[in-house]
């Protein structure tokens, strides 16, 4: 029994002895496993999770205050804008009836005005949608638009609309006038009526006709070259108003030269370029533009077959029918 019991004490003993260096071994590898993962947990979030607890936290909370105040910040002004566009989306979503409005209704042409168009909605609030909207205008060339201005293109009376969707705004009336150097000029006749008489269309009974006036107009720029070409008109619009009166008449002819010859002593610019030869034959293609108005002018010219005309024409200022600006001064 001694002798079993001693054996049991010594095998006691050894396996104390064995567990104590099994626990020593544990915990050299487990420190060990420790130490390698710590330093792993600089790169490694597996690493930092399962190393420095403290440490993890920290840089978690760090992140959260950093990602908290971004998203925080994006957040208030996202909701800023989004109430913003939604208040705004709501209105247009609602919208009833367009109005609008023109700050000019009389312009002259190649001048501008701006346009402003109101939505308003169910609860009659009203919201700007000029920019949201499209132009309806009539005719389509009286005018342009450009985001909220309107340049006025053609000398005509126009009617100006907007729409937005499926809904139309009143319908605005615009006067373009043509005026230049302070003569407003007549409007564009029609053809057929105009051309359907001798001596055509003249509304503002000026002695020349609308189309002759208008085409001066639109191509001599500088004032005494167009005001010679318009007593030129005058002058040939007379000449063929009344066979009976041709001799009368033909002192026109002697005002247009004196007139002539005495812009070519003052400027030599006009001497240089004004040829009275090339720029009268223009001008009776244009006068002259039916067989009716060509045949009257060669009757008038008939009215002086063999008469022999004497005189020497001087160069006189007072000749001259138009004023400084180039528009007719003497309707006689």
């Amino acid at each position: 029994m001694k002798k079993i019991f001693i054996l049991k004490t010594a095998a006691a003993v050894l396996l104390m002895l064995a567990g104590c260096s099994g626990g020593g071994k544990d915990s050299s590898e487990h420190g060990l496993f420790e130490d390698k993962n710590t330093t792993l947990s600089s790169g490694n979030s597996s690493g930092g999770k399962n190393g420095d607890g403290n440490s993890s936290k920290e840089n978690n909370a760090s992140n959260s205050d950093k990602n908290g105040t971004n998203t925080g910040n994006g957040k208030d002004g996202a909701d800023t804008n989004s109430s913003s566009d939604k208040d705004r989306n709501k209105t247009e979503i609602s919208i009833k009836s367009i109005s609008l409005s023109i700050k000019k209704i009389k312009l002259n042409r190649d001048t501008n005005t701006t346009l402003k168009v109101m939505a308003k909605n169910k609860d009659n609030k009203t919201i700007d949608i000029t920019d949201k909207v499209k132009w309806l205008i009539n005719p389509k060339d009286a005018a342009t638009v450009n985001k909220n201005i309107l340049t006025a293109e053609k000398d005509v009376n126009a009617s100006v609309l907007a729409k937005y969707k499926n809904l139309l705004s009143n319908k605005v009336n615009i006067n373009i006038y043509w005026e230049v150097s302070g003569h407003k000029l007549p409007p564009k006749p029609d053809p057929k009526m105009n051309n359907t008489t001798l001596l055509g269309t003249d509304v503002n009974n000026n002695g020349i006709r609308d189309d002759v006036e208008r085409w001066i107009y639109g191509n001599y720029k500088k004032p005494i070259e167009r005001g010679i070409i318009l007593q030129e008109a005058y002058r040939l619009q007379k000449q063929i108003s009344d066979i009976k009166k041709a001799h009368e008449y033909s002192i026109l002819s002697d005002k247009s030269l004196s007139c002539e010859y005495y812009l070519e002593e003052k400027y030599k610019w006009f001497k240089d370029k004004y040829e009275y030869l090339d720029t009268s034959k223009k001008l009776k293609k244009i006068q002259f533009n039916t067989i009716k108005r060509y045949m009257a002018y060669e009757k008038y010219n008939a009215q002086f077959n063999g008469e022999v005309f004497s005189g020497v024409i001087k160069p006189d200022k007072k000749n001259c029918m138009f004023d400084k600006n180039g528009n007719l001064k003497e309707y006689k």
